[in-house]
């Protein structure tokens, strides 16, 4: 909101420099972003006042004669296509500054004497988006009656000797977005109260209430008031009004609509007006927009409405998006000579939607949406009124139609003057705080240390006893709080067991070289629910910005996809990176979060090197990874059992699913072709991946490892070769050989694997590498030959191995 210290004046007794009042509001909590002071940097601009106008043969130009209230007037070269004899315009003298720091110099201009620069609003550092249409692209030219004379300084007259402050509001603080609103600010900050006038209207015409029914549903509006005048005449409003819309940054039109955005920024209050033949049926209805209706706009923008727009309609088509802008069939033309103004509340939440849906927030809707204040509905539409009949020499009929009124309940707050004090930290007395309360304009009822606030609509913002304390806190000054140190019970800084387990995890990973990656919570339904054994009801977000954002995930893996793929894209394909996070889902009603950690393994192990040494990141170097982790955290390795599972999303032969002592732990395996082949940037790669519980995993977990110092005897290998049947799993066979070898196997080890033409069909052949160690005295062969005698015999006993 851009704030006039001229206007201000209009309301308060002002004797203190715009940017030290500035200062002061600032630090009462509303930012001034800018002081603004137009007329900075500018020198030697005039009132002229063109005698003769001549065009150049063959050219754009004009060489005028201009007086600039020097003894002989001053011979100007101009090129603007408006420039005529008699107006009175803006000069640049020689030596002039201009804007953008530009000096004006005397010189010729295709061989004529050009004595100074006749200028457009532009070139003196007026916005193009203020700059009235028919001065867009030429000079401007002071209004026959307008009280200047050749050469008066402009700044005055055109309002650049102003001070704007640009009031940076937050959504809570919209009270402010209106002159009138501004002023109880600045009036409370330097103990005034603000002069804020009341509206006396007299209509003179007859009575038109009939001639119109209105029909608004009450969940669209809780206010909508309509007055109407005839017999108006188009034009341009006067410089007073112009200064005052362009200096807030809004562009001047004509003498209608200008009254209109003149009324909004004075009292917050949106205003609307319609060309009186729109209604010429006699019916107008407040509604939601029905499917595949259409609008076009003011601005002659065509919308296709939604079921959630607030329209205004003829009975029968919309003619108006409420709130946010009219319609192009209801618009005010020159011909227009009867007019309806509308002053109404709508539903600020459906209008914000509007807005945003249609790409067309205004300044009507940014207030509509922020909160408005229903004091002013009623003045504001006196006011517009009276300036119409003013401004356009209208007749006011006789009569209010009311749609919908609905009364705001007053706001009583009940507090404490001693809860005051001890949440802001003061000894302030009684009459302090209640000095305060009536700079702000609060009625207040003291009864001891009771307080009883009655908060004015204007300022909506405020509902509960802390807010009051707010308003106490900024009025008597922030930076005269005492500092002091909050007296709290005495705490020892550390990490919880669990987040000192969690990183103790992460450190692990992190030195296997993976990356650790932060992704969103919220991913699409198809992948929250992949990759997982039994996936969970999901928990979906009641407004998701888009489709792709619109569940909580269950899993850590589809945001580990969504970085791969980004980095795939970039033909980085060698990738291993980790995440660790919560998962979300339902459980009988109840929202569940539980701690994940997951990894993504792609490409080749070892990078492009002289040796040329290559292996490609396969299923078994994951798992061999995940062992690691587990041995490192202390888990018994006999514990974890790797179950082939099928799981969405993932390889149906390559994956499995991972159980520590029963329960289910996470899964590890290869991404599914169908998956990869889904996303255009992970075809052609193979991507592994694995997923804990951390919920499960940590309450498993040893304290911490302990080392030992490397052993002192010697160990001795043997290797066992086996004929066995196909469909035993290596696992078995190792439970088995350390069931059965004693307690000096230290390590057991694949060694090679062979099926094929030259064994028994439905045979397979596997030979492992035994380490036996005794730690205390050196290991003898007969030892080791009596455990091996155990192995064999149980393997062919209970397995039906045969050794070979």
């Amino acid at each position: 909101m851009l704030v006039s210290y001229n206007w201000l004046k209009d309301f308060l007794d002002l004797d203190i420099e715009p940017n030290e009042l500035a200062e002061k509001i600032t630090r009462t909590g509303v930012e001034i972003a800018d002081v603004i002071h137009p007329q900075s940097g500018l020198k030697k601009i005039v009132v002229g006042h063109v005698l003769t106008c001549d065009i150049v043969e063959g050219t754009h130009l004009h060489v005028t004669q201009v007086n600039v209230g020097e003894a002989e007037p001053l011979q100007i070269v101009c090129g603007a296509p408006n420039i005529a004899a008699g107006q009175k315009v803006i000069v640049a003298l020689h030596g002039a500054r201009i804007a953008g720091n530009e000096k004006i110099k005397r010189g010729k201009i295709r061989g004529i004497q050009s004595e100074g620069m006749i200028c457009g609003l532009q070139e003196i550092g007026f916005d193009d988006k203020v700059v009235p249409a028919k001065y867009a692209n030429g000079i401007f030219v002071f209004d026959e009656d307008t009280d200047v004379q050749p050469g008066d300084d402009i700044y005055e007259a055109l309002g650049m000797d102003d001070y704007i402050l640009d009031f940076d509001i937050t959504p809570n603080r919209a009270d402010t977005l209106s002159m009138e609103g501004a002023a109880y600010e600045v009036g409370a900050i330097i103990d005034q109260t603000p002069k804020i006038e009341e509206i006396s209207l007299k209509s003179d015409g007859q009575d038109w209430t009939n001639s119109l029914k209105v029909s608004v549903d009450p969940e669209l509006a809780t206010k909508f008031y309509l007055r109407k005048i005839t017999g108006i005449k188009i034009c341009s409003s006067p410089l007073w009004m112009q200064r005052r819309l362009w200096n807030a940054g809004i562009r001047p039109i004509n003498n209608v609509v200008d009254v209109t955005n003149y009324v909004m920024l004075l009292t917050g209050q949106p205003l609307h007006v319609y060309d009186a033949t729109t209604f010429s049926n006699g019916l107008l209805e407040v509604r939601r927009a029905h499917a595949s209706e259409t609008l076009q706009l003011l601005n002659d923008k065509s919308v296709e409405l939604d079921e959630n727009d607030i329209v205004i309609t003829d009975g029968n088509k919309p003619v108006m998006l409420a709130g946010v802008m009219g319609g192009k069939a209801s618009e005010v033309t020159d011909q227009t000579t009867d007019i309806i103004l509308e002053s109404a509340i709508f539903n600020g939440s459906l209008v914000r939607k509007s807005a945003l849906r249609h790409a067309n927030r205004t300044e009507a809707s940014s207030r509509f949406e922020k909160g408005v204040n229903s004091d002013n509905t009623m003045k504001a539409l006196d006011i517009a009124a009276l300036l119409l009949r003013n401004n356009t020499d209208g007749t006011i009929l006789n009569g209010i139609i009311k749609g919908i009124d609905k009364i705001a309940e007053p706001v009583n707050i009940r507090t404490t003057i001693s809860y005051i004090n001890k949440t802001l930290g003061t000894n302030l007395k009684d009459h302090d705080i209640i000095k305060i309360f009536d700079r702000l304009n609060f009625p207040i009822k003291v009864n001891g240390d009771e307080l009883v606030v009655n908060v004015p609509h204007r300022r909506w913002d405020i509902s509960i006893a802390a807010d009051l304390v707010e308003e106490v806190g900024r009025i008597y000054g922030y930076d005269n709080l005492i500092s002091t140190q909050p007296l709290l019970a005495e705490t020892h800084g550390g990490y919880s067991p669990t987040e000192s387990i969690i990183r103790r995890i992460k450190k692990i990973i992190q030195g296997q070289g993976m990356l650790e990656a932060i992704s969103y919570s919220l991913t699409t339904l198809e992948k929250a629910t992949s990759y997982a054994l039994n996936p969970k009801p999901t928990v979906k977000i009641a407004m998701p910005l888009n489709t792709s954002r619109s569940v909580m995930r269950q899993n850590l893996i589809c945001g580990l996809l969504d970085a791969a793929a980004y980095n795939m894209a970039r033909n980085q394909s060698n990738i291993g990176i980790y995440e660790q996070g919560r998962v979300y889902y339902k459980d009988d009603g109840n929202y569940i979060e539980h701690e994940h950690i997951a990894a993504l393994y792609s490409g080749n192990i070892y990078d492009d090197n002289w040796q040329h040494l290559d292996q490609n990141i396969d299923f078994y170097y994951v798992k061999g990874q995940l062992t690691n982790i587990f041995i490192a955290l202390g888990l018994d390795l006999h514990d974890i059992v790797y179950k082939a599972e099928n799981i969405k999303g993932m390889h149906p032969t390559r994956t499995a699913a991972i159980y520590l002592k029963n329960k289910y732990l996470g899964m590890i395996g290869m991404l599914s072709h169908e998956e990869l082949y889904s996303e255009k940037a992970l075809r052609g790669n193979e991507i592994y991946v694995y997923e804990l519980d951390l919920d499960v995993l940590i309450p498993e977990i040893s304290k911490g490892v302990t080392a030992k110092s490397a052993p002192k005897f010697p160990a001795i290998n043997r290797d066992l070769s086996l004929l066995i049947d196909a469909h035993i799993t290596n696992d078995a066979i190792i439970s088995n050989i350390k069931a059965n070898a004693g307690k000096y196997l230290t390590d057991i080890k694949v060694i090679d694997v062979y099926e094929g033409s030259q064994i028994e069909a439905g045979k397979k052949s596997i030979a492992y590498s035994l380490t036996f160690r005794n730690e205390k005295e050196t290991l003898t062969d007969e030892v080791v030959s009596l455990a091996i005698a155990e192995i064999t015999h149980n393997l062919e006993s209970e397995l039906g191995a045969v050794v070979r």
